[in-house]
């Protein structure tokens, strides 16, 4: 009993230590309930033509430059930099994606101890767009 209690121990600290590591975190702009910083996928619907997606990289040390990588199912403006943030906004100039998405992904990370890695730390963002000619609420159509 005491080895399988040290075990379990033991296998929950490296599981810990795993949800630790480096990793891009993403979070949905533009809806109509509180988003959270999400590792590696988030998702959620919006309620504005123009919604957007903000991406962070987490990691067990202190960052000084990252080099970010993205792509988009629709158009719109990324705003990365060599900082540990990056985001995208929708241009919302009549795409017909009703679901879509964006991914950044960081490929090169600068710590501040002066050590680097070449990596592909990703996060998706997924969205479902709202048709506002559609309400909610089951009436009539827009004209």
């Amino acid at each position: 009993m005491k080895k399988l209690i040290i075990s379990t121990v033991l296998a929950m600290g490296t599981y810990a230590g795993v949800a630790q590591a480096a990793h891009v975190e993403c979070l949905i702009s533009g809806t109509a309930t509180q988003q959270f910083w999400t590792a590696d996928m988030c998702s959620a619907q919006t309620n504005t033509p123009r919604p957007g997606v903000s991406f962070r990289f987490v990691a067990d040390k202190p960052v000084q430059e990252v080099t970010w990588s993205h792509q988009a199912t629709n158009s719109g403006k990324w705003r990365c930099n060599t900082s540990a943030y990056c985001s995208f906004s929708e241009s919302g100039r009549g795409e017909v994606e009703f679901f879509a998405d964006a991914t950044a992904c960081v490929t090169r990370v600068l710590y501040q101890d002066g050590t680097w890695e070449n990596n592909n730390h990703c996060a998706t963002g997924l969205y479902i767009k709202s048709d506002n000619r559609f309400p909610a609420d089951g009436g009539e159509l827009e004209q």
